[in-house]
């Protein structure tokens, strides 16, 4: 480093006598040269950390308030749709009561089985439709003493229809009874699933959901997803709805049926519903079946209410399953809700 003379003299004179060394009150300083830009470099630096520190936290706070905004949007967005979805399941609860009073079948021709299309509400729309439940085999009835042993022989059928193996019916027999011992083959109790990781019981109970068959032994999800359409897990026994039930599942009523005579039976009953099981059973299609009337119906208890709606950003849905009693009295057994 370099060192400078500076002078502290006021007028020439005595900045001369300084020059040539004859005047005292001179003094003389060694100043660095390099101090001045150093101190400007280091404040320059704490301004630019001091700028960088209070957008870094200006971001940070936007940011956090972008998602706060976002999330109370959401949230009275997810409100809105659940009164909305409440609106709709009032208006299926009314609609089945009213089909109540009026007559004592069921069938797609009615008001209840035509779908509500995408309505404008404010904010988005609401949308849905009624599916009867009882127009499915309900895995329920196995559990049943009367209906058990014709449930079975259908579901046996609708296995194999479906290509699925039948061994699964004993599974799901050893899931919902109370006894620990399997069946042979295909069975399967605590022992078995006490072993799985995690571990877990059988049921013991009549199923809740169709979702529970995920839990069988060697149930797959290809073939939940084969027997979704077709089944249902209704809490008491049921029969099936002949006005309302697919071509799959009337073909579960006998051995051997043609799949060309079943879709005609469909078409004639969209003209002309069923009114006694009697009439469905003297048709051509079933000669030299046989085929029991108390397993079949004509009217239906249980139904399934899918309601969806969109709301901003928002989709949300809900499965309502219905129960309604014989006088018409309306009461919703379950919810089921998912957002996207």
């Amino acid at each position: 480093m370099m060192w400078v003379r500076t002078n502290s003299c006021l007028t020439k004179q005595r900045q001369s006598a300084c020059r040539y060394g004859f005047s005292r009150t001179c003094t003389a300083e060694a100043v660095p040269t390099g101090t001045h830009s150093t101190q400007q470099g280091v404040a320059l630096i704490t301004v630019l950390l001091v700028v960088t520190l209070a957008t870094t936290a200006a971001v940070a706070m936007s940011s956090r308030q972008h998602i706060d905004i976002r999330r109370t949007e959401n949230t009275l967005y997810i409100s809105q749709a659940a009164q909305y979805l409440s609106g709709v399941e009032f208006w299926a609860q009314q609609i089945l009561a009213k089909d109540r009073k009026d007559n004592k079948t069921d069938d797609e021709s009615e008001e209840w089985a035509t779908r509500l299309p995408p309505l404008p509400v404010e904010g988005g729309y609401v949308s849905g439709y009624i599916e009867d439940f009882q127009g499915r085999i309900n895995l329920n009835n196995l559990q049943d003493k009367t209906a058990g042993k014709e449930t079975q022989a259908r579901l046996k059928r609708l296995f194999a229809r479906l290509e699925i193996n039948e061994e699964l019916i004993n599974t799901l027999l050893d899931w919902m009874d109370a006894d620990q011992e399997a069946r042979f083959p295909g069975g399967a109790e605590d022992g078995y699933y006490l072993g799985l990781q995690p571990p877990y019981r059988a049921a013991n109970r009549i199923l809740q959901s169709s979702s529970e068959l995920m839990l069988l032994k060697d149930m797959t999800p290809t073939q939940s997803a084969k027997l979704e359409p077709y089944i249902s897990t209704l809490p008491q026994t049921t029969a099936i709805n002949i006005n309302t039930a697919s071509a799959t599942v009337l073909m579960t009523l006998a051995d051997d049926l043609s799949d060309t005579e079943i879709q005609a039976l469909i078409e004639k009953r969209k003209d002309k519903p069923y009114t006694k099981v009697e009439d469905f059973l003297a048709e051509k299609v079933f000669a030299g079946k046989t085929i029991p009337a108390e397993g079949l119906s004509v009217s239906s208890n249980y139904f399934m209410l899918h309601a969806e709606t969109g709301i901003g950003s928002l989709t949300q849905y809900r499965s309502s399953l219905l129960e309604r009693s014989d006088k018409g009295k309306i009461k919703t057994l379950m919810r089921s809700e998912g957002v996207i």
